[in-house]
């Protein structure tokens, strides 16, 4: 089966607010096994939005869109899919009263040019509308089936989940692949590609997806059987046994945090280039106070030797971007707060940079008492870029130095 994904507003088509409502229903929609093939955006525009209904209807077994359901004069979703099938609408008094009674609920007078939300298109049922007050639309017409959702993202969700995508299933008898997702880190998404190229995806029934971005590369395998697809993620997992570290949706600090838990064990962290983002990306997590005792953004050298302890001396032989120096901020935030693990992260996240110490060059030390490490990394991009980068890689190392066995065991 295959669908396509209107989204309705000119507001889209500027600089300042994005289509976010599609990548939910794409989500959705392959899990079901419907395969989403084109996506369009267009205008508060009767001409142009007749077009794309029409286009996308002479195509596709499901045509949804998304946005201009409401009650002002832009909102043309209904009256002009109406238009381009040649189809009547009348109002639904039902819908009607619904409307005023929410407007009687929240003590608000009712607002005439509300009663729109309350046409109907000929022999078309409406979706309810839990959260909010435009119904949505769902239809037949020459076998596609087209449903009209409104582009609040909450409401839009609410009427996929309480109705459209049950409908769907049942209309359709359809059979719902499976997916296995893969989390890696530490690793680049080229690397994986070439490596996985040795296996036949294909021939054994699957499709095999790649999502890269600065905190993850992620690994998607698709299909039928979910034994065989058990078989093949084993495969992958085995190429990386050092960069995966999780399947299912989740990032590195979820696993961190539950990790440190589980281990009964704490955490501090040094900052100087990532001017505190690993702090905030741990505290984002619920539940991190459990674990996470607390940070220093160190940035000038004397804070360095002040709240650390980093010796001048280090700092004018190596300069603040070095390996002892990351080491001594690990060692100097784990002894300030008593923690069990102690992170330090100091390089040059640009663009300003030298030719001895370029931009994206940054050292990461993890220490844990009896064990420690320092590593060097050289990013790119731009200064959020590495970053992040510098903060999922210094995550990853404290990941593997966790699950690395004890000396003597």
């Amino acid at each position: 089966m295959k669908a396509e994904i209107i989204a309705i507003g000119s507001e889209l088509l500027g600089p300042k607010k994005m289509d976010t409502n599609s990548l939910y229903l794409t989500e959705k929609l392959n899990r079901l096994g419907i395969q989403v093939v084109r996506k369009t955006v267009v205008g508060d525009d009767p001409r142009r939005l007749e077009d794309a209904f029409l286009s996308a209807i002479s195509r596709s077994d499901l045509v949804i869109s998304t946005g201009g359901l409401g009650p002002t004069r832009d909102d043309i979703t209904r009256d002009v899919l109406a238009k381009a099938l040649g189809l009547s609408m009348h109002l639904n008094n039902g819908i009607l009263d619904r409307l005023k009674q929410r407007y009687r609920a929240r003590g608000t007078k009712f607002q005439e040019n509300s009663t729109r939300q309350a046409y109907v298109i000929e022999n078309t049922e409406p979706i309810p509308n839990g959260p909010g007050a435009a119904p949505g639309t769902y239809l037949e017409k020459d076998g596609t089936v087209i449903v009209l959702l409104p582009g609040v993202p909450r409401e839009m969700r609410y009427m996929m989940e309480h109705f459209v995508l049950e409908r769907l299933r049942k209309q359709w008898s359809l059979s719902v692949p499976v997916s296995i997702m893969l989390n890696f880190a530490g690793i680049p998404e080229s690397m994986i590609d070439q490596r996985l190229r040795k296996f036949d995806f294909s021939g054994r029934g699957m499709e095999f997806a790649i999502l890269a971005s600065l905190r993850r590369v992620q690994v998607i395998l698709t299909g039928q059987d979910r034994d065989e697809l058990k078989g093949m993620a084993a495969l992958v997992k085995g190429e990386f046994p050092e960069a995966f570290y999780s399947e299912g949706d989740r990032f590195l600090e979820e696993l961190i945090l539950e990790q440190l838990k589980a281990a009964g064990k704490t955490l501090s962290v040094a900052e100087s280039c990532t001017g505190g983002f690993l702090g905030k990306t741990l505290t984002d997590m619920p539940g991190s106070s459990a674990v996470f005792l607390g940070g220093f953004i160190v940035y000038q050298n004397k804070a360095k030797t002040r709240f650390l302890g980093v010796p001048e001396d280090v700092l004018a032989d190596f300069g603040a971007v070095s390996s002892p120096v990351a080491e001594r901020m690990a060692t100097g935030v784990r002894e300030a707060f008593g923690s069990d693990f102690g992170i330090g992260i100091t390089g040059v996240a640009g663009p300003d940079a030298s030719e001895e110490k370029p931009a994206g060059l940054v050292y990461i030390s993890v220490n844990a008492g009896g064990q420690k490490e320092v590593r060097e990394f050289h990013f790119a991009g731009t200064r959020d870029m590495v970053r992040v980068q510098s903060v999922t890689a210094a995550l990853n190392r404290l990941r593997l130095l966790i699950s690395r066995p004890k000396e003597g065991k």
